[in-house]
């Protein structure tokens, strides 16, 4: 008799992605003969599981979705399914955490990357081909390839299914999962009405159903419910999403499921479909802090009242009750706007103008003292940008949202100080991807126009490519440079490149004279004269000049023979590159009086402009390296320099570095991902981490201290190895 085929079992933690494409799954899986296995419920245990996650900075769903994966796994099931989302839309992504999950799960669970089942999906990639994504998921399960077309098919049916239920019947999420499933669903708990409200009173609850539907938010739903008819993001019909989003700038390039929750959210406010809404996120959700700023904005155009509730493991059920009762006694705050006033502003798109402008923008490391004199040379006046300082960090907290990264804060910040000195355009770097920067303009205009600045917005882009985005960027840069010719920008924009790389070239010269100088502190004053010398300089030949006679002065200075530490300053580009923000991190190693550091990175200003603007070809093939290098451990992008941070550290590793310091701002996504992910590497390639998360709370004493013991680890480690080679002994250091 024939062998019968195995059935294999294929676990799915119920979390995250389970949320959104469920159907999909279910129709795939059962379309191929497998067994598809979830995790039970949110319970105690599962909470209790959330430590499992390495590191403490994920947001709760990711947390959750360790736990429930743990609980998969202990199952002894054949494979885990967690795909590798990074685009599921064509022109948008997905959160970092949507596409770095599959990694942080195996790296941090020590789960044997042949268990898992992670297909990428990224229908933006060139030629992208759903069938050959799913290919060698369905091979390791044994399923003919001819198969996987059908089972593609039998997914999306079930996926529209679950759309037409959630839509026409008005369904949430866990109730049209049951319908799908032909089960009856239940709640965990039922409220009944308060006395006193109106039965028949809307209220929009918009969150992600893997928090709005976990036991983490305290029976929110049901809870709400007992005030009035509930309506949520997933009831909202798509079209009507799309054509919301339509009126924001790049608004189609929104993360996929978060333009769900903003597109709901401002429909149902803009055509008077609730009569309070809701918002629920979780603790250090970035993108969060993007979409809550459009909706404040529109809540208050329609005079809805709005409640914001965010979640984490530690959010206690009285204190929820307390505010959602506060919130359900309000009554329609301001005056009801018409409809057609309720239309948001329109986005400034960059066009030439004939009235004089005063530019200004903020920075990131040197690149204002390059920006300036590129304008200069193209004819137009800019203000000088204030180097960041607790008053900038105090002008953009008045205004930021709650978890909006530190960069955001402090360039929001910068941005209301070149106001107050006079500029009447702003200049801000846009491109929308993974991170939340390409957002930061859009946001921010509506931030500062709410407290009463009066300005012009001009965002600039990558030209590349150039079918997509060379108009953009043309019609930007002629705004900006008061319709300048082209020779006459290309050699403005060559000189500022000219001036920035000569500047950063200084910078890594002044961090290896810190190391070996006799008398510390003088290779510092050099530079700032070098810096301030440059910042007046408007030649080629001039620049040449000064670059040439700081060589001369570093060349000058007394050195001793030493042995210096050699530490790799990794992480978000902004916070690495901000010395202020960092709280002079590389100064504070490099002059301290007891240690000898010598400090590298990659990361400079130059490095980025020619790498991301003029796509230098030998940037492009040191950023291939590093990705190479990162692949074992994260195999994709997760926006910003999180797959770098990766990389750099498995080459510090192979570049002789002693130790890494990685640096991000609090609630940044990609490196949050990549932190997660660095507590395997570090362990494995036995090269110690110290993980530095700034925001405005961080305390310099502190922060100094774990530098300085983090420095008596690496001369430990040093010792140690030293002693045991003398010995004649091979030996393998690890951290605890």
């Amino acid at each position: 008799m024939p062998t019968p085929e195995k059935v294999f079992t294929v676990g799915l933690p119920r979390g995250m992605s389970y949320y959104y494409l469920y159907p999909f799954y279910a129709g795939f899986f059962q379309a191929l003969n497998v067994k598809l296995v979830l995790s039970p419920s949110t319970t105690k245990k599962t909470l209790a599981l959330m430590e499992t996650c390495p590191t403490d900075e994920p947001c709760l769903a990711v947390k959750l979705l360790f736990a429930h994966t743990r609980e998969l796994w202990e199952k002894g099931i054949d494979y885990l399914f967690v795909p590798i989302l990074s685009s599921i839309e064509k022109g948008n992504y997905c959160c970092p955490k949507f596409i770095g999950a599959a990694d942080m799960l195996r790296n941090g669970l020590g789960i044997p990357a042949e268990r898992f089942l992670s297909p990428g999906i990224d229908v933006n990639e060139k030629n992208f081909i759903l069938e050959k994504a799913l290919e060698t998921t369905a091979q390791k399960l044994g399923v003919n390839r001819l198969k996987i077309k059908q089972a593609i098919n039998t997914g999306l049916q079930k996926q529209k299914q679950f759309y037409r239920f959630t839509v026409t019947q008005q369904l949430t999420t866990p109730e049209a999962y049951c319908l799908l499933e032909g089960q009856k669903f239940t709640s965990r708990r039922k409220y009944p009405s308060v006395p006193g409200t109106d039965p028949n009173q809307r209220i929009g609850l918009i969150g992600h159903p893997y928090i709005l539907y976990e036991v983490v938010s305290h029976d929110l739903m049901e809870r709400t419910k007992a005030y009035g008819r509930i309506v949520t993001a997933e009831m909202v019909p798509k079209e009507k999403v799309t054509e919301v989003l339509s009126n924001i700038f790049e608004g189609g390039k929104l993360w996929s499921f978060e333009a769900q929750l903003l597109g709901s959210a401002l429909y149902l406010l803009r055509n008077r479909q609730v009569d309070k809404l809701i918002l629920v996120g979780s603790f250090e959700c970035g993108p969060e802090s993007v979409v809550e700023s459009f909706i404040e904005k529109e809540a208050e155009l329609a005079g809805i009242p709005l409640l914001i509730l965010t979640f984490d493991e530690h959010t206690g059920e009285a204190g929820l009750v307390t505010r959602l009762e506060a919130f359900m006694d309000t009554g329609t705050g301001g005056r009801i706007i018409p409809l057609a006033s309720t239309q948001p502003q329109d986005q400034i798109i960059p066009g030439i103008r004939s009235e004089q402008k005063l530019i200004g923008f903020p920075t990131m490391g040197y690149l204002d003292v390059a920006l300036r004199s590129a304008l200069r040379h193209c004819g137009v006046e800019a203000v000088k940008t204030p180097s960041p300082s607790k008053t900038t960090v105090e002008l953009g907290r008045e205004l930021a949202p709650e978890f909006a990264c530190f960069p955001l804060v402090v360039t929001l910040g910068q941005m209301r100080q070149v106001l107050e000195k006079g500029a009447n355009a702003l200049l801000m770097v846009g491109g929308k991807g993974r991170c939340r920067l390409g957002w930061y303009a859009q946001i921010q205009e509506i931030l500062l126009k709410k407290k009463g600045y009066d300005f012009r917005m001009a965002i600039i882009d990558s030209p590349v490519p150039l079918k997509t985005q060379w108009k953009g960027f043309r019609d930007t840069i002629k705004w900006l440079t008061n319709g300048a010719s082209w020779p006459r920008f290309i050699k403005a924009l060559s000189f500022g490149v000219y001036k920035l790389t000569a500047l950063d070239k200084g910078e890594m010269l002044l961090q290896k004279m810190r190391a070996i100088e006799t008398e510390r502190g003088g290779a510092d004053k050099i530079f700032k004269k070098y810096l301030s010398r440059l910042e007046s300089c408007d030649t080629f030949t001039g620049v040449k000049k000064e670059w040439k006679y700081f060589q001369q002065e570093m060349a000058a200075i007394a050195t001793t023979i030493t042995n210096p530490l050699h530490v790799f300053i990794v992480g978000e580009i902004w916070v690495v590159l901000e010395h202020f923000v960092n709280n002079y991190l590389e100064k504070f190693l490099g002059t301290h009086p007891h240690y000898r550091v010598h400090t590298h990175r990659d990361l400079y200003t130059s490095n980025w402009f020619k790498l991301h603007v003029l796509q230098n070809r030998k940037l492009k093939k040191r950023e291939k390296y590093i990705h190479q290098a990162a692949n074992t451990y994260l195999t994709t992008k997760v926006g910003g320099h999180g797959l770098d941070t990766v990389g750099l550290t498995v080459l510090g590793k192979e570049e002789g570095m002693d130790g890494v310091i990685h640096v991000f701002p609090f609630t940044c996504m990609p490196e949050i991902v990549a932190q997660n992910i660095l507590v395997k590497v570090s362990k494995e390639l036995d090269i110690p981490v110290l993980t530095q998360i700034i925001s405005e709370q961080t305390g310099e004493a502190g922060y100094q201290t774990r530098l300085e013991a983090f420095l008596d680890v690496l001369l430990e480690r040093r010792e140690y190895k030293a002693k045991q080679q003398e010995r004649g002994k091979t030996i393998v250091f690890s951290r605890n």
